[in-house]
Formats: structure tokens, C-alpha cells, sequence
């Protein structure tokens, strides 16, 4: 894949640039003081935050100087002006970055927890965050810090992998913190324009509900995942999104704009709106096939017999905007399905006008409400990707891998 990072002459690095860096209770901490000196060198902006544990390792003061900036003393610590520190630290923030990342303050953050000002700040930020785990080899490989591990990755915080080397404790093995050159690398692209920068996304995403009566509707079992993966990923890689979703199971990424509705007709005025202005529709949305001719405006009520209701077919929102679609916009489509056969997925698509089709099979471990998936991706009528079991997230990476080498996309300077 073309990397166009290198090929913007007006990024300046880390110049200006606001990074917040957590430090917590690790004997990697003594790192990170030299984390902040590569940073300032950079051109960036630094402050600090140390946990309750990381001031047993690490003193604020050496912060202090180091940074240029107060280090501060605590969550309910007496402050000169009036304010929600927690709050003011993670809007400040361009960037965040816990180095060390404990397997405590780990668990702590995959839980939502908010006792201290580092975990605090950590909850109210907003803006892309990243963890630099250190710990002995039995602590990073118990399953119980994986899967916290997992829990924040989809949430979108972002892992520097630890390395293998000799290890506090003088054991030899993983969970050695990586290297304050390689975190400060690792921050500083993340500035750089993405591969997908300068392009417009609009996301659908989720499920939609059909009333049947105030207490009952006609849905599937869609979470949202899939969706959510693919707009915040494409936000991280440099792109504008637009997210329009419906009922969902997990929370909305953060990106540029977002929409929500419930019944089919609404994600298909929302998607009439917005699409004019897109450069790539993502429809991964699952949007109901059918809606009741009539909703009723009380619960129908148990009766002895049988109860019928009448449905009619929703409007096909792909199959609507084919004759809308622009030169240079691209739109990829989604088909989850039991049965069908490649010469009917074919035809969908055709009659779609998908640029791609994404196909996903109903199956053990795959499909809706669960994390991983088994995806086929049609760009045109041609096969041109298979995957094993894999996380949304992975696929979703692959299939934006695809789009942004098309060279049909025109794409804004930045």
C-alpha cells in the first residue's frame, strides 16, 4: 500500500504539538523522564501526569523541569484557579500516551474507572490514545491482562507492543516497556496524514428497528461493530468521517460528525443527505428488508388466536443511489447471508452498484454480536479477498487497505 505520509511537504512533525503523558507505578517509569526530553525536542508540548504508584519510582519535580510545566498533585489536590482539572488536561490533549502502562492501571481503564486523576483523565479524553504496557512475562501473558488488553482496543486506544529483554525482576522474557525512541516515533506518526487523509467517509452502521406498536419491532441481531470499526479506523487514518447508526449494542466511535436513527426510512433520508457530499459510502449498516404496513398506536393485545402482520419491503438505499453516484465516489456495500451462492452475490452487486461488496457468512464465531468475523470482499464483480477468522477491527483494516490504493478516490489536499 502507498504510504502518502512522506509526500505532504507542510507536516512539521511534532512542532506545536499537544501530548499528555501518563506515567504510572512501573520500574520502566525511569523511561519515560527521557520519553518527555525526546518529546520537547520534537517541538511538542508536554505536560505530565504521575499516578499515585509512579511517584514511589519517579519524583514530579523531574517532570517539572523536564517538561516546563507544573506536574499535578492529585485528583482532589488544592488548586490556585478554579477548575475541573480532569477535565481541562484530557481537552488539552492532542495526544495521550501511559507509559509505563501497568497491568493495574490497564485493568483499571478497561473497566471505566475514574478514582485518581491519571484514570480520570484517561476516561474524559477524547482524542487518540496510546499505551506503552511493562510488567513481568507471567503478568503480560495472564489471559486476564489480555483480555483487558482486548476490551481497550476495541474501545480504539492503541498498543505499542512491549519487547523481549531482561526485565526488572532479572528474568528474560516479554513485557519489557519499548524503547523511549520507539514510543516518540510512534507518536510523532501519528501526526503525520494518514493514507485515507483528505478523504471524505460516510459510515452507516448498526441496525434498524420497525414498530410493530409502541412496544414491539421487527430487527436483526446487528451490534454495530463492524461499522464502528471501519469509521474509526478510517478516522485514524488521516479521513473525514460521517457516521449515520442506528440502534447498536457498543458505543459510537469518536469522529467527525455523527447521526442517529432507528426506523429504515430514516437511515435512508440521513444517507440521501449526506451522500452528495461523501467520497466513499460504507454501507455497513443492517438495514431492515421489511416494515409493517401500519404501526399500531396502542400494544396490540394477546388474543386466543393466530396474529398476522402485514409487512412491506423497505427501499434498497444502495440500489436507490445508483443512479446518484458522482465520478470518484466509491461505495462498498455489505451482505451478510446463510446460503447464498457467488453467482447471486454477483448479481447483488450488479444490481447495486457496489464498487465493492463486503460478504460475510452466518456461522460459529462469525456474523452478528460476536467480535470476530469471516469476510469476502468483491471489488467489481471479482473476488479479491478471502480471510480466516479474524477481529472486525483486522478486517476492517483490510478492507480500508483496499480502498485507499483506488486510485478512482479524489481526494482533498490536506
Amino acid at each position: 500500500m502507498k504510504n502518502r505520509r512522506g509526500s505532504n511537504r507542510n507536516w512539521e512533525g511534532l512542532t506545536g504539538k499537544k501530548v499528555l503523558l501518563i506515567v504510572t507505578g512501573g520500574i520502566a517509569a525511569y523511561k519515560s523522564a527521557y520519553l518527555v526530553r525526546l518529546l520537547k525536542r520534537g517541538g511538542a508540548e508536554v505536560r505530565v501526569i504521575l499516578s499515585e504508584a509512579a511517584v514511589e519510582f519517579v519524583t514530579p519535580l523531574t517532570f517539572e523541569v523536564l517538561s516546563g510545566n507544573p506536574v499535578p498533585r492529585g485528583l482532589f489536590a488544592p488548586r490556585q484557579e478554579p477548575g475541573v482539572e480532569h477535565v481541562e488536561l484530557a481537552s488539552w490533549a492532542e495526544r495521550v500516551i501511559v507509559a509505563p502502562a501497568t497491568a493495574d492501571f490497564i485493568a483499571k481503564a478497561a473497566l471505566g474507572m475514574a478514582n485518581d486523576l491519571a484514570s480520570a483523565v484517561l476516561l474524559a479524553s477524547r482524542c487518540p490514545v496510546y499505551l506503552a504496557p511493562a510488567m513481568n512475562e507471567g503478568m503480560w501473558e495472564n489471559p486476564a491482562v489480555q483480555r483487558n488488553i482486548s476490551v481497550l482496543k476495541r474501545d480504539g486506544r492503541v498498543f505499542i507492543e512491549p519487547g523481549t529483554g531482561e526485565l526488572a525482576c532479572g528474568d528474560v522474557g516479554s513485557g519489557r516497556m519499548a524503547e523511549p525512541e520507539e514510543l516518540l516515533k510512534a507518536i510523532e506518526s501519528s501526526f503525520a496524514p494518514g493514507d485515507l487523509a483528505g478523504v471524505r467517509f460516510l459510515v452507516t452502521a448498526g441496525r434498524t428497528e420497525e414498530g410493530i406498536d409502541p412496544v414491539r419491532y421487527i430487527s436483526n441481531r446487528s451490534s454495530g461493530r463492524m461499522g464502528f470499526a471501519l469509521a474509526s479506523i478510517a478516522k485514524g487514518r488521516g479521513a473525514h468521517v460521517s457516521l449515520i447508526y442506528g440502534p447498536v449494542d457498543v458505543p459510537p466511535p469518536v469522529v467527525d460528525s455523527v447521526r442517529k436513527v432507528t426506523m429504515a426510512s430514516e437511515m435512508k433520508s440521513a444517507v440521501m443527505r449526506a451522500f452528495p457530499r461523501c467520497d466513499v459510502l460504507v454501507m455497513a449498516a443492517a438495514v431492515a428488508d421489511y416494515t409493517p404496513v401500519g404501526k399500531a398506536g396502542s400494544k396490540m393485545k394477546r388474543g386466543h388466536g393466530e396474529l398476522s402482520v402485514e409487512l412491506r419491503p423497505t427501499v434498497d438505499i444502495l440500489a436507490s443511489l445508483k443512479e446518484k453516484k458522482k465520478k470518484g465516489q466509491v461505495v462498498v456495500g455489505f451482505a451478510l447471508e446463510t446460503d447464498e451462492t457467488e453467482r447471486e452475490i454477483i448479481q447483488k452487486i450488479r444490481s447495486k452498484g457496489c464498487d465493492y461488496l463486503v460478504l460475510n457468512m452466518v456461522g460459529e464465531k462469525t456474523g452478528f454480536s460476536v467480535p470476530t468475523n469471516r469476510i469476502t470482499l468483491f471489488k467489481g464483480t471479482r473476488r479479491v479477498l478471502s480471510t480466516p477468522l479474524i477481529t472486525k477491527e483486522e478486517a476492517a483494516s483490510l478492507i480500508l487497505d483496499r480502498i485507499a490504493s483506488d486510485r478512482k478516490i479524489k481526494r482533498v489536499k490536506v
